[in-house]
């Protein structure tokens, strides 16, 4: 009589190794989205910070200057803007620059600035009548379309 010999079996069969190759493959892909997505969120995140800190930063070179022209001159650039009114209808496509007149870095070319200063008055509930001034708005737009506004209303200062 021969001895009784079990058929003991090594290793994975092709089909079970299939099987682990697509769940592997699954677990993957699903990974990858995941940090796509994140990196889309940062990506996002930071194109909005430069865009507000573009916006900032022309708002408060503007805001700085005096309400009423302290001269006559024609002023026709920037460099020579000395009052808020100045600065009505300015843009900047192409190169964006500090004021200063050095460019941003490369992350920041991607936009364009606008400006638009308005003369009108304000009503405060609870402060009396309507205080005179002017509207000064900066748009910041992406080539993409997306856009994002900083809106300041500056009283014009009491003599």
């Amino acid at each position: 009589m021969q001895p009784f010999h079990r058929n003991i079996r090594r290793g994975l069969s092709l089909v079970e190794t299939l099987i682990a190759s697509v769940v592997l493959v699954v677990v993957v892909m699903a990974v990858s989205q995941a940090l796509l997505a994140g990196q889309m969120q940062m990506y996002d995140a930071a194109h909005r910070a430069r865009a507000i800190e573009l916006a900032e930063a022309l708002m408060d070179e503007i805001i700085r200057l005096p309400f009423t022209d302290p001269n006559t001159d024609n002023e026709v650039t920037r460099a020579t803007f000395d009052d808020l009114a100045d600065f009505h209808n300015y843009s900047e496509t192409g190169v964006i620059t500090d004021a200063h007149g050095v460019a941003y870095p490369a992350a920041y070319q991607v936009f364009d600035r606008a400006v638009t200063v308005v003369a009108g008055s304000q009503t405060v509930s609870g402060f009396g009548p309507a205080i005179d001034g002017m509207t000064v708005t900066v748009s910041v737009t992406d080539g993409t379309g997306l856009s994002w506004t900083l809106q300041q209303f500056i009283p014009e200062p009491a003599e």
